[in-house]
This record gives C-alpha cells, sequence and structure tokens, in this order.
C-alpha cells in the first residue's frame, strides 16, 4: 500500500535557485536557473528508487497474485484525486488508484515556478501537437506545445492554479447534449461548492463554500494596476464582479488555487487528506496498458500495468473508471480495443466497440498581445531582471508577492464577440473571450525560450530592446468551433499518440480572435484610465506580418495567427452524449463507455463542449458529480442483492417452519 512521503515543504536547498529572480550577478542567476530542472529529476529519481524499494516489501510484492478491487481508477490527476476520495469515503470499498508518475515534487509548490519547470522529466509528459496549417506559425514546425502533468495531482502540479468556473449557459449545454438535466448548471453548483474551499473577497454563501475541504481558493494580492484596468472596463461599460459565481459579462479580481503563497492543487485537497484510509491503496509509477473486456458482454473486469518493470494484472469486481486525461484516457480505450474501426484496423488493434474516441478535440488557445509600454514608470513591474531581494524576502517570510502569483497577472474579464453578439441573444450564452490581464509579467522572451518553441530570431527582432515598463495582455479564444482528433502513432502502449487539434480551422474562431485583440488595444490606448498612464501598443510589426497595416483586422488576423498558444485546456476526446443513438457519443449522461459495462471515463476527455474558463475547476467539479453517480448506482445495486437476500432467507425458514 502506499505510504505518504513529506512533499509539503521546499528543502532549504532550493531557497538558494529562487535568487534566481533577484538583481544579482548575471552569471550566477543563469546557473541557479538551469539548476531547476537538475534537482526536480534528482527528486523524481529518488522518489522512484524509494518507492521501487517499497514495492519490494512482503506486503506490496504480489507478481505472481491476483489482487482483486472493488475499484480500479487509472490516473491520478484532477479527477482521479477527487475519485479516490470520495470513493473510499466507504469503508466497505477497497480502492486501487495506479498513477504512472511518482509524488509531486515540493519546487512545484512555488507558484511563480510553474513555467520554469516545464519540460521537465518525470513531472510533465511533454507533448507535442502535429504541424498545425492554420495556426502557431511562428513556433517551431508550427507545432504546440502541450504540457501535461505527470504524478499525482496531475495537471493541477503543473498548471497556472487559475480557479475559474465558466459561464451558466456552458453546463446547461451539457445538459442539452447529453440529454440529461442532471448536467444543468443549478443542478451542478452543488458540486462545484463541494470540491471548494473559498477564502477570496467575493464569498456569497449562494454561490460559493467555505467549510474547509476541497480546493482552497484565494484571490491574487498584487494590485499593479488594478485601479486603471477596473476603471478602463467602467469606461467600456463593464461592471466589476465575482466572475466565479452567475457569471455575466465583466471584470473581476483573479483567483487561483493558492494558499499560503503555496500551490493547492488535487493532491493536497483531496488525496493528501485520506492517505491514511486502509481501503485506499495507491500504485505509484504503475502504467496501466491495457483494459479488459469479455467477449460476449464487453464488461470491463481487469486491467494490465506495468511497474517497475514488471507487468502485472489486477481484477475489478465493480468498475474500472479511467481518469488518465484528454489525451491518455483515449488512447488507452483504442489500445484496448475501443475506438474507431478502420483507425485501430490499421494499427493491428482488434475493434470491439466502435466508438468515435480520439474524435472532438479541442483546446482553448490564447494569444500573448504586446507588448504594451508604460510610460509612467513603475506601474508595470516585470518578474525576474526587475525583482530585487526584497521580492525573494516577502515570500519566504509573509508568503505572499509576486512570487505567490504563478504568472503575474491579478485580473481577468470575460465578454461578447461581435460573433457572440450577433448569432445569439448574449443573456442565453456564454462570453467568448477572456481578457487576461498581466502587469507583472515574467521575461517573455526568456519564457518562450524556456518553453523551445519559437526561433530566436523571432523573439530577438519583436522583443528585444525595449526599455520603458511593459505589460501583455493575454486573449483567449473562450468558446472555439474548430475541432480536431487524437490517434495512435503505434500499438505500443508507451508510444506518444498523434495530436492534431486542427487549431482555428474554423473560420469564426479567428475572427472571435481579432475582436479580443481590437478590444484590447482599444482598452489600452482609447480609456482614460490607461492614457493617464501612456499605455500604447509598440509601434514595430511582428516578424512575418510586415505587409499588414499595424492595427488593422488583417494585422491582428496574422499576429494571432502567428502567436497561437495552448492554455492547457485539452478535452472532448471522450465526449459524453445521448447515447448509442448519438454518432459524437463516447459515454452517456453518468460517463458509462457506450456498449460496455463496469467502465466509464472521468475526467476532462468527456466534456462535450468546452466552458468559455480554464478547466481545472470543471474538472474537479464533474469527477465530484461522477463519484455520485457511482456510489449511487452501487448503492442500490447492493440494497437489491440484501432484498433478495432476505427475501430468500425468509421463504427459507417459511419453508421449514
Amino acid at each position: 500500500m502506499y505510504t505518504n512521503m513529506a512533499t509539503t515543504n521546499v528543502p532549504s536547498l532550493l531557497t538558494p535557485a529562487f535568487t534566481s529572480y533577484a538583481n544579482i550577478v548575471p552569471s550566477i542567476t543563469s546557473v541557479l536557473s538551469s539548476a531547476l530542472p537538475i534537482m526536480v529529476i534528482s527528486f523524481g529519481f529518488w522518489d522512484q528508487y524509494s518507492d521501487f524499494l517499497h514495492s519490494q516489501t512482503l506486503e506490496n510484492y504480489q507478481k505472481n497474485v491476483v489482487e482483486e478491487y472493488d475499484f480500479i481508477i487509472v490516473g491520478g490527476g484532477s479527477a482521479g484525486c477527487v475519485l479516490s476520495n470520495k470513493l473510499s469515503a466507504n469503508p466497505n470499498y477497497k480502492i486501487l488508484l495506479l498513477e504512472s508518475g511518482g509524488n509531486p515534487n515540493p519546487m512545484q509548490a512555488v507558484p511563480i515556478y510553474f513555467s520554469l519547470l516545464l519540460h521537465t522529466p518525470q513531472i510533465d509528459y511533454d507533448f507535442y501537437t502535429v504541424p498545425q496549417k492554420d495556426a502557431c506559425l511562428a513556433l517551431k514546425e508550427r507545432r504546440s506545445f502541450w504540457p501535461r502533468g505527470m504524478g499525482l495531482g496531475g495537471s493541477s502540479n503543473l498548471n497556472a492554479m487559475f480557479f475559474q468556473r465558466g459561464n451558466r449557459h456552458d453546463y446547461d449545454k451539457w445538459a442539452e447534449l447529453s440529454g440529461s438535466n442532471e448536467w444543468k448548471f443549478d443542478n451542478i453548483l452543488r458540486n462545484f461548492k463541494n470540491i471548494e474551499d473559498y477564502h477570496g473577497m467575493y464569498y456569497n454563501e449562494k454561490w460559493r463554500s467555505k467549510n474547509g475541504r476541497g480546493v482552497y481558493v484565494s484571490t491574487v494580492q498584487h494590485t499593479n494596476l488594478l485601479d486603471e484596468f477596473f476603471q478602463a472596463g467602467r469606461e467600456l461599460g463593464y461592471p466589476i464582479r465575482d466572475v466565479n459565481g452567475d457569471q455575466k459579462s465583466s471584470f473581476s479580481r483573479l483567483e487561483v488555487a493558492i494558499k499560503d503563497g503555496r500551490r493547492f492543487g488535487a493532491y493536497q485537497a483531496f488525496l493528501e487528506p485520506v492517505l491514511n484510509r486502509t481501503n485506499l491503496h495507491i500504485y505509484r509509477y504503475a502504467r496501466v496498458t491495457k483494459i479488459h473486456l469479455t467477449k460476449k458482454t464487453k464488461r470491463a473486469y481487469g486491467v494490465t500495468y506495468k511497474r517497475h518493470g514488471v507487468e502485472h494484472f489486477v481484477r475489478a469486481k465493480r468498475e474500472i473508471i479511467v481518469s488518465a486525461g484528454a489525451i491518455d484516457s483515449p488512447k488507452l480505450l483504442m489500445l484496448s480495443g475501443i475506438g474507431p474501426k478502420v483507425h485501430l484496423e490499421t494499427q493491428g488493434i482488434k475493434c470491439l466497440i466502435d466508438l468515435p474516441v480520439g474524435k472532438n478535440l479541442h483546446d482553448h488557445i490564447m494569444v500573448m498581445f504586446g507588448p504594451f509600454t508604460v510610460d509612467t514608470p513603475g506601474k508595470a513591474i516585470p518578474l525576474g531582471i526587475h525583482s530585487g531581494l526584497n521580492t525573494v524576502t516577502d515570500y519566504f517570510t509573509q508568503h505572499k508577492g509576486v512570487m505567490a502569483s504563478p504568472t503575474g497577472a491579478n485580473a481577468i474579464a470575460y465578454i461578447h464577440s461581435s460573433i457572440s453578439k450577433q448569432r445569439e441573444n448574449i443573456t442565453n450564452t456564454s462570453p467568448d473571450l477572456q481578457i487576461l490581464f498581466g502587469p507583472g509579467s515574467l521575461n517573455v522572451a526568456d519564457m518562450f525560450e524556456k518553453f523551445g518553441s519559437v526561433n530566436s530570431g523571432v523573439l530577438k527582432k519583436y522583443f528585444g530592446g525595449i526599455e520603458k515598463d511593459k505589460l501583455y495582455i493575454n486573449v483567449m479564444l473562450g468558446k472555439q468551433r474548430s475541432r480536431g482528433e487524437i490517434r495512435l502513432a503505434s500499438a505500443d502502449p508507451f508510444v506518444k499518440p498523434i495530436l492534431d487539434p486542427k487549431y482555428l480551422s474554423h473560420p469564426d474562431d479567428i475572427k472571435i480572435l481579432v475582436d479580443g485583440l481590437n478590444f484590447t488595444v482599444n482598452m489600452a490606448e482609447n480609456t482614460e484610465a490607461f492614457r493617464k498612464i501612456g499605455t500604447r501598443l509598440i509601434d514595430r510589426h511582428f516578424p512575418g506580418c510586415e505587409g499588414f497595416k499595424l492595427k488593422s483586422e488583417e494585422y491582428y488576423e496574422c499576429y494571432a495567427r502567428h502567436m497561437t498558444w495552448t492554455d492547457y485546456h485539452p478535452c472532448g476526446t471522450c465526449a459524453m452524449g445521448k447515447g448509442p443513438e448519438d454518432p459524437k457519443a463516447v459515454v452517456d449522461s453518468k460517463l458509462r463507455v457506450l456498449h460496455a459495462k463496469g467502465l466509464r471515463v472521468v475526467d476532462a476527455s468527456i466534456i462535450p463542449e468546452i466552458p468559455n474558463s480554464n478547466l481545472n475547476a470543471a474538472v474537479f467539479m464533474l469527477a465530484d458529480r461522477a463519484s455520485e453517480f457511482i456510489l449511487d448506482y452501487w448503492a442500490q445495486v447492493d440494497n437489491s442483492f440484501r432484498r433478495r437476500r432476505i427475501v430468500r432467507e425468509f421463504t427459507r425458514f417459511s419453508r421449514q417452519g
């Protein structure tokens, strides 16, 4: 059985690395920054070796023993942690959680480090898409980098910690697409409240929960340019309100999953508090390679997994729940014979259930827009070069400051594009643009260099040589229409799949993004709030867009097609639908795989249409809802068995009498 390991305190040896953000000798700064991945990898090797030794003890080493559990959960990410918590609350059920990674790395707890740790083995799967035709033009080979979290906590260990629920109309649309009112916003609000321990500035007991359980949600504390951003919003006709309650088009403070200046993800919220439950077993470094189905009934009865080089089989008495994420869940289903028949046969895999697994792939994309220069010194505070030792001191002594913010962003807005306004009554649909305000952004050139995606010539030509203070404003396409797919590259379970989101392939998507860039420039240059501090978009062309007039719609389109970035929200690849008659559905409204028994998918892959906000809160919510489906169903089954047993006993005694 899994034993807890200390992962909540950053070791003192890591403290010097944080001075890479201080204004010190550049060579020392470079050395310390370069040491970060080495520290992470070293911890990973130690953690894996420790787990290997533990797995060899007599109570754990069961090479020739077929284990059996009531529920097997595949994947210890955001959804898997919630499910492990909720299902193991019933002491009569025996739960096995299989996770291919290890414990969260201690350095992932520091919010500002999230971008610096991408690409690091043992915590990031490091996926890339295929070259994109209509987007990502400035990226190397036109491929988008898709970080995915590895280890207990999954991508909640690797994300920017933004906590955004989305709009009620997003979930009402889920209800429509699934044919079940159980997914309407009014019916899942309690699930959002179940998974949230709210300590921000917008508390309202109707919309929020402060019960000491779940994800600790707080408001970003630093207020750089916040007054200007909110005043600009008011000038443009937008109120300031809680966008995580009954969301309307508005501006808001940014809320994050951070407690006392430290990341508070799925592991901290849902798994760590229940590690002492004796009915919950967790196998780390256990990669599931196949789900086994019976030939006639297609009942899922067990899985094969490989752990520390040894292959094992484990049986499920009740259900197998796949929570491996929007990439690995469809991959595992297809490897197990569940997916598009023609595609599986080309890989030499016998198709057991023909379903559109891997289709309907979509993902939020953002455009990091700017830089906008600011004439008034000291208004925009860039993280990195100009962050002094006081910043480090503030973080370690008071758990505050820019190091406690993942990106330097502190505010957010949701607005409707012209397409949204023209085609639908905006009171009955979600805002389709998210504006993320980043007055304290990291050095963008350094960040892109870390991502390894943009050519260095582009970095120097466009972003270099700007002496004034500057800020960046991210524009996210919240409700896109483009759809891509995931396919197997091989029947080998250890080969990465083929990812093709087909970004901006639908013409509406680029029109919405252009609206967002127009809105952003208008806000930054034409509102009194920003004119007072002299904010303006830099007067230079992005490389590749020299043929278009600056600030024209054609220029904005060119910029957006070049600077297309994932917002780390892939979803939809095992889409929820109305049932077997729905050609787009993989699972039904209860998240059961169609034409199979004892098999569900619970993670972002089941999302039929993406919400207009960051996804992590939605994944927590849907996992909480799924746990209710599962527990309610098996309570009814168990009660039915008990009733039948009582009737049989009563009949037997009656005959004897």
